[in-house]
């Protein structure tokens, strides 16, 4: 995903420079088509993966997220503070449907973002999750998150 962005925006730096024309929007717009025109050959003859074309649905799905993984930083915060922490760590083997190692990526990536949880070793069975309390896993809302992130690969 990063080679395809990173080709995209060299193609249109390289494209601005070649031509020195930016005066109207629609020299952006032909730059930045014909850019992206490069960048969707290359992920149709395998010159970039097709994470490239799910990041903008990962990118809503972590702005989705985006309040849930703040109301569990200040939850954690909160806790902390007050010193009336009643933690039970733990290391958690989550078994995955993604079958991409690009899916599996995304997954494990959304669950390190979530307060009290990392992931520290993944393989192509699923995860393993080291949590901060094993009794707040919720099942139901990380098959949620894990349906989000693959749900559109298919």
């Amino acid at each position: 995903m990063l080679h395809a962005a990173t080709m995209f925006v060299g193609l249109a730096v390289l494209w601005i420079a070649a031509t020195q024309r930016v005066s109207s929007p629609q020299d952006w717009a032909i730059a930045l088509g014909a850019s992206l025109v490069c960048v969707l050959v290359a992920l149709r003859f395998g010159g970039a993966t097709g994470a490239f074309a799910r990041a903008p649905r990962l990118l809503v799905l972590s702005l989705a997220r985006a309040s849930a993984v703040l109301r569990g930083a200040l939850a954690t915060l909160r806790a902390a503070i007050s010193a009336d922490v009643k933690l039970k760590p733990a290391l958690v083997r989550l078994r995955t449907r993604a079958e991409r190692a690009d899916d599996r990526a995304a997954f494990a990536n959304m669950i390190s973002a979530t307060p009290g949880m990392v992931v520290v070793d993944s393989d192509a069975d699923g995860l393993l999750v080291h949590v901060a309390d094993e009794d707040a896993i919720d099942a139901t809302d990380l098959g949620r998150l894990e349906a989000g992130v693959i749900g559109g690969a298919r």
